[in-house]
């Protein structure tokens, strides 16, 4: 607690949950909602998509969180989901076969179709003396998904829910683990076990490999492996671990049956020093890699990457380090991270999700750069061994859309994170900054440019006069940069706009490009480097590569006739210019013509949808008159381009219907125009200059017919 010295009324409070500030002497306390503070011990993650990130946090029990929307201000608080499962401290091991099932603690069913939640206790089968730490592992097999494992000192294992649980292990930790050194001996004394064992399995480590194998670890220095799923454990610790070493977290590796990683927490022995521990050969011999990583930032958790053999990350207690070389030499991977206790990670498909005590969680979204680096260099070199330029094979991307209009977005000072980018993100290094512009194109698996975008393009800055909403709701594009280092930029999945319907930005979106295959190419100082990319569907959407055709044939469609309608116009709204331009000279008041020019206006304003008002600021909702008008066929084609390209979807029989109708209509206007400029201008013209005043500039170029 912090108290003011000048101001006593004014203090300061600590809690689990954040910090509280009172300026009133305790009478009221400001909110602990606006602070990410949450202190998480695990972090597991589910199977859907997008995928939930669940964790155990103090005294404010277990929570859940989607790790990303779609709605335009990101993560919220109302996609924050409490869970009765896990409570303050323990492991949540969401269902792999039913995100809507949730294990947790020692051990709870929660069900989060009804919030109901079910005691299956492993041990209520088996009444005996259980000893129990302040978390407790809980895990699913990574072999069988109905398989399910939990452990005091003891392992049990599920395979139908909860319902049965066998014991699979014995005993598995030191018979007496002797009294830690730094223990006076009145504390020493004060304990209330039964015997002198102390310890409990504290991490279990399923077989990604080989069926029925298990690694586990126990909180008094041991780690054991079984190959036939208990039936005979094999103790296979570093031969340098003693007595209360923690055993944090033991990985069994993805690409080797004999290679595991141990993280070492012995800091309740004041030993701050981290520890991780490689093996190769199935425990028979242990190696410490731990070069890179300071003293005091002992080791939480270990994890190795699914696709890069050799590439770790380490979760310690000052942050998150990575190593590319399997243990030998580790580098801090902050990023952006505060320095916080980082308790426990995980590498679900390309993001590394972690859990920190006191700072929530946190994702660095798409790792693929990482599992392509060079350990051994900083940069790529070429042939004359100068650092070279790169293009980083991009990952998968999901063609994932945006919510529509969901309400005013929450004000920034509510706790909250904002999504990752849409798109495909396209990672690149450029070894010194260049003064030529970078280039990048799209191109699909025929060699069509798709889009193509420079570094001398800006977004136009805001201009705050202007604009009708909050300025930090517009979010920019995503831009490349040819300075020099590393640069992320995210395409966001679409064909770029026609020229006829940018209105001068060039970072307008057409229609949505197709799930398939794509060439990404980047031009640096006239080098050209090329990757394959990939877009797949949303997963949630139920689409054949039939219907996502059709969709994209029929957006392309309604977008030429969009095309058609803009060029009119274009035109019609240069020639209403000129009018008004007109009405407001001398020589149209000394002609005594301002009547007819009035006329002809508002001749031109009903064709363009634009309605004549005394205020035509306020009359925009009225919408057009005409149903043959420009801004009416604007509309058409709008709610056309809304119904076919605004979601996952085959086009409806009335969008088919719709398109029809609206290439009558277009061909209409076109008509009407086509007369305006055939009679109507003409006859105009030839009254001004009867009166003496100048006729129009030839401004107009008539639109072609359609055949």
């Amino acid at each position: 607690m912090w108290i003011d010295d000048s101001d006593p009324a004014r203090q300061m409070l600590g809690v689990d949950q954040g910090a509280i500030v009172t300026l009133n002497d305790g009478a009221t306390w400001s909110s602990w909602l606006n602070q990410p503070t949450g202190q998480f011990y695990t972090v597991s993650t589910d199977n859907r998509y997008p995928f939930w990130v669940y964790g155990s946090q103090q005294d404010s029990g277990a929570a859940g969180v989607p790790s990303r929307t779609t709605q335009s201000d990101g993560i919220n608080l109302t996609h924050f989901r409490e869970s009765a499962a896990g409570g303050e401290s323990d492991n949540i091991a969401p269902d792999p076969l039913d995100p809507q099932i949730l294990f947790g603690g020692r051990v709870e069913k929660l069900d989060r179709r009804t919030e109901q939640t079910r005691s299956v206790d492993p041990t209520l089968g088996y009444p005996e003396h259980y000893r129990r730490t302040w978390t407790l592992p809980l895990v699913f097999s990574h072999r069988d998904p109905r398989v399910l494992y939990f452990a005091n000192q003891r392992l049990f294992r599920t395979a139908d829910g909860g319902e049965h649980w066998s014991i699979v292990s014995p005993d598995l930790t030191r018979e007496d683990p002797g009294t830690p050194a730094n223990l006076d001996p009145p504390t020493a004394a004060n304990h209330l076990q039964i015997g002198p064992r102390r310890g409990v399995i504290y991490s279990i480590g399923p077989s990604r490999l080989l069926d029925g194998e298990i690694w586990v670890g126990t909180d008094d220095g041991f780690v054991w492996r079984t190959k036939d799923e208990g039936v005979q454990w094999e103790n296979v610790t570093p031969a340098e671990l003693t007595g209360w070493s923690k055993v944090a977290a033991v990985e069994a590796s993805h690409h080797d049956a004999e290679t595991a990683y141990l993280a070492i927490d012995r800091h309740r022995l004041d030993d701050f020093t981290p520890y991780v521990y490689r093996t190769h050969d199935g425990g028979k011999s242990w190696l410490r890699v731990s070069a890179g990583i300071p003293h005091g930032s002992f080791v939480n958790s270990v994890r190795e990457d699914p696709v890069r053999r050799g590439l770790l990350y380490a979760g310690t207690e000052k942050g998150v380090y990575v190593s590319f070389d399997d243990g030998e030499a580790w580098r801090p991977l902050q990023s952006g991270l505060p320095v916080t206790s980082v308790r426990d990670l995980e590498v679900h498909d390309d993001d590394l999700v972690i859990a920190t005590h006191g700072r929530a969680f946190w994702i660095l979204d798409n790792v693929t750069p990482l599992r392509q680096l060079d350990p051994n260099a900083d940069a790529e070199v070429d042939s004359e061994k100068r650092a070279a330029a790169r293009l980083f094979t991009p990952a998968r991307a999901i063609r994932l859309r945006p919510a529509g209009f969901t309400g005013t977005p929450f004000p920034a000072d509510e706790p909250g994170a904002r999504n990752p980018p849409y798109g495909a993100a396209i990672d690149y290094y450029l070894p010194s900054s260049t003064n030529r512009p970078v280039e990048l194109e799209v191109r699909d698996a025929q060699g069509k440019l798709v889009r193509r975008y420079s570094s001398v393009e800006r977004p136009k800055p805001t201009d705050l006069s202007r604009i009708g909403s909050a300025p930090e709701w517009r979010r920019l594009p995503s831009t490349l940069e040819s300075t020099a280092g590393f640069h992320r930029f995210f395409w966001p999945l679409r064909h770029a706009a026609p020229v006829e319907l940018t209105q001068g930005d060039p970072f307008a979106d057409g229609v949505w490009a197709l799930p398939s295959d794509y060439k990404v190419s980047l031009v640096v100082d006239g080098a050209r480097l090329e990757q394959p990319l990939t877009i797949a569907g949303d997963p949630r959407v139920m689409l054949t590569p039939e219907d996502f055709a059709e969709q994209f044939r029929v957006a392309t469609q309604i977008e030429v006739e969009r095309i058609r309608l803009a060029k009119v116009e274009q035109e019609v709204n240069r020639l209403l210019e000129a009018v008004v331009e007109r009405l407001k000279s001398p020589a149209a008041r000394q002609a005594r013509l301002g009547g007819t020019l009035t006329a002809f206006r508002d001749r031109i304003l009903i064709l363009a949808g634009k309605p004549p008002a005394g205020s035509p600021l306020n009359a925009w909702w009225l919408g057009a008159r005409e149903r043959e008008s420009v801004q009416f066929a604007v509309g058409v084609l709008a709610g056309l381009t809304e119904a076919v390209d605004g979601a996952d979807a085959a086009p409806s029989p009335d969008a088919r219907q719709g398109l029809a109708a609206a290439r009558l209509l277009v061909d209409a206007v076109e008509r009407s125009w086509k007369q305006v400029l055939a009679t109507e201008l003409p006859a105009l013209e030839r009254q001004l200059r009867a009166a003496g005043a100048p006729a129009f500039s030839p401004i107009i170029r008539l639109p072609r017919a359609r055949g």
